[in-house]
Formats: structure tokens, C-alpha cells, sequence
């Protein structure tokens, strides 16, 4: 028989979870079609068959699998008898019970005791959870195996300076109409990071080893969007090489998809840098983490109003706080200072970016 194997969807995840079976146990199935949904940290995939065969599920649906790990297997033309159960004295523990019991410590013994035939995922919850506790949904569980890995993995140091944006948001205002597309800090950022590939090659590099860095050509900039359906970073690619109006009509598109919930991993992967935003009125200050295989993310807070001297009296400015987080192993305080210097310069006089 042929194993039906969970591949790698991307390199952040550790663990998926097997949402659905579109292919049902003991059906045939075809070359191209959709067998299951994968659903990882980011968004939902769907896993097509490489070959012909009968079906037969190894996992149930609503287990946690693993990249690599068989989920099924592919038999000849004709359905197989199913093998007689094996003698047991205990109840039949569904997989997605048993990975809940892992979680909590649960022992058989203890499930034994509720007397029920077959132990589900609910039987556990309700047994061994207190009116107290919080069960983390999967994906919530999966980002915090990123966020874990990230902390574990990444010494990183964090640097934020101040930025005058009220040019920036003029011309964010001029140039929505005259493109026919928003534009706002966002959208400029972007664009003022993506030109600084040349530069500040660390900033987009990936590491590879010990002391050692992978060059970007160009800038893939992640860009962090939460429209109530979950935290998704989807990716302009190519942004050195691309126009602000094109950055942001991505942006928008992406946009479009957060609030419909269609985020394919193509979508989602292949950043070199973060640009994590943070709108809300009052927040002034955050700290992102560096994903796995980056070097730096940048957190842009939302804009605030400053009385600054103007002249011989004084004037009301927007001002937004910047933050840099980097890995300390390839970038330095130093170089990380220059970096935010420069897009501060690119935002306070803004008018290249257009």
C-alpha cells in the first residue's frame, strides 16, 4: 500500500491539525484530488492524492498530525476487509482524546474510570478540566509553538525611535485619490523598508549557520493583519521592485482575503522581514517578535499628537513610534539605529516614495 504522508506546509510548525476527510474511508480516489484539509497556524490547505488507490484513513479527522507523519494509506482497486478489532478490556481513546490527555497528563487509568465505551475529545474536557481552566484552540496552540521557538532561538534586542509623520500622511492623502487606491503608513512603510535592500543587507538576510547569512536580492516584507478572524502575516514579494501603488494594492487584496478567511501558505510564506502593525489610538509602544529564519521585525504603533516648538511658539505634529526587534547575533545596536534612521528619513521627507 502506499503511504498518504503529511508534508512540510512551512517552516514555522512544528504540528497541523487534520481539520476534514473530503476523501471518505474506503473511497477511491484519483490522481489531483483533494483527500483532506491541513489547517497550520496560518491558514488551511488542502492535501491532493499522488496516486490512484482506495483509501483508507490511519488518523482520524480532528487529530493533530505531523509533517512527515502517515495520515493514510492508498490500497489496490478494491476495498480491503477491515481487520478484526483486537481484544481489548478498556475503551476505544479517539486520537484527539489521546492528544488532549497528553496535554493535560491524563492516564488511561483514569479515563477507565469514566465507563464509557469510547473516550472522546469532550469526555476528557469535561472530566479532567475544571469550570477554571482554558483549553487553547489548535491554531492558537500551533502559533504558540512559533512564538516558543522564536524566543528560544532568537537573542533579540529592540531598538525604537520617533518618527514626524504629519508629511507622510499629507501625501498619504494626496495620493489616495490622484491612485485610486489607500494609501496610508502602511502602505509607505513598506515601501521605505524595500528600498533599504541594498544597504542594510543583514536586515533582510536569512541565517543559515552559525556566523553565517543568506543574501537577499530583494525584500519580501510580511505585513502583520487581524481583521476579528485571526492573526495572518501575508507577504508582498518583490517589494524593492515594486511601485507604492502595487505595494498597496497587494496590501488591499490581502486584505480582502483576511476578512474572507482564504489565505493560501503561498500567501503566507517566504517573508525576509516583519512589519507588524499596531493601529489602536493608544498604543504607543510594541515589541514584535523575529520569526524563525529572519533577522529583524519592525513594529509600527499607532499615530500620536505632539505640541513641538515651531518657531517663536509652539505647533500640534503627528508623530509615530518605530521599533526595530533583531537578532543580536548578526545585527548590532549600532546598525540597527542607522536602519530606523533611514526610514525615518524616508517618512519625514517623503516625497521619493511616491
Amino acid at each position: 500500500m502506499t503511504a498518504v504522508v503529511v508534508p512540510k506546509i512551512n517552516s514555522n510548525d512544528a504540528r497541523y491539525l487534520l481539520v476534514e476527510w473530503v476523501a471518505k474511508d474506503g473511497s477511491t480516489v484519483r490522481p489531483g484530488d483533494v483527500l483532506a484539509l491541513i489547517e497550520t497556524s496560518k491558514t488551511i490547505e488542502e492535501l491532493e492524492s499522488e496516486y490512484a488507490g482506495v483509501l483508507r484513513h490511519v488518523v482520524e479527522q480532528g487529530a493533530e498530525c505531523e509533517p512527515g507523519q502517515t495520515i493514510a494509506r492508498l490500497g489496490g482497486p478494491a476495498p480491503e476487509p477491515a481487520p478484526p478489532p483486537p481484544p481489548t478490556s478498556g475503551p476505544v481513546i479517539t486520537a484527539p482524546a489521546r492528544a488532549l490527555m497528553d496535554e493535560l497528563g491524563v492516564t488511561e487509568d483514569q479515563v477507565r474510570a469514566l465507563n464509557h465505551p469510547v473516550i472522546r475529545r469532550t469526555d476528557v474536557t469535561a472530566a479532567f478540566t475544571g469550570e477554571t481552566d482554558l483549553i487553547l484552540p489548535p491554531p492558537q496552540r500551533r502559533i504558540a509553538d512559533v512564538v516558543t521557538r522564536a524566543h528560544r532561538e532568537t537573542p533579540a534586542a529592540y531598538t525604537v525611535v520617533k518618527i514626524d509623520v504629519e508629511e507622510a500622511l499629507r501625501l498619504a492623502r494626496e495620493l489616495t485619490p490622484r491612485l485610486r487606491t489607500l494609501i496610508g503608513l502602511p502602505e509607505l512603510l513598506v515601501r521605505a523598508v524595500a528600498g533599504l535592500t541594498a544597504r542594510f543587507e543583514p536586515m533582510f538576510a536569512t541565517p543559515i549557520a552559525p556566523g553565517r547569512l543568506r543574501r537577499a536580492p530583494t525584500a519580501h516584507v510580511g505585513v502583520t493583519m487581524d481583521v476579528g478572524k485571526g492573526l495572518y502575516v501575508p507577504v508582498v514579494r518583490d517589494a524593492t521592485n515594486r511601485s507604492l501603488e502595487e505595494i498597496s494594492r497587494t496590501l488591499m487584496a490581502h486584505r480582502m482575503t483576511a476578512m474572507r478567511g482564504g489565505f493560501r501558505e503561498e500567501d503566507l510564506s517566504g517573508a525576509n522581514i516583519a512589519v507588524t502593525l499596531h493601529n489602536q489610538g493608544t498604543v504607543t509602544l510594541a515589541i514584535p517578535i523575529v520569526f524563525p529564519g529572519q533577522v529583524c521585525a519592525l513594529a509600527l504603533a499607532a499615530p500620536q499628537r505632539e505640541v513641538v516648538p515651531d518657531g517663536d511658539g509652539f505647533a500640534v505634529r503627528r508623530t509615530v513610534h518605530l521599533g526595530l526587534a533583531y537578532d543580536h547575533r548578526y545585527v548590532n545596536g549600532h546598525d540597527a539605529v542607522l536602519f530606523l534612521d533611514a526610514i525615518r528619513t524616508a517618512l519625514e521627507t517623503p516625497g521619493d516614495l511616491a
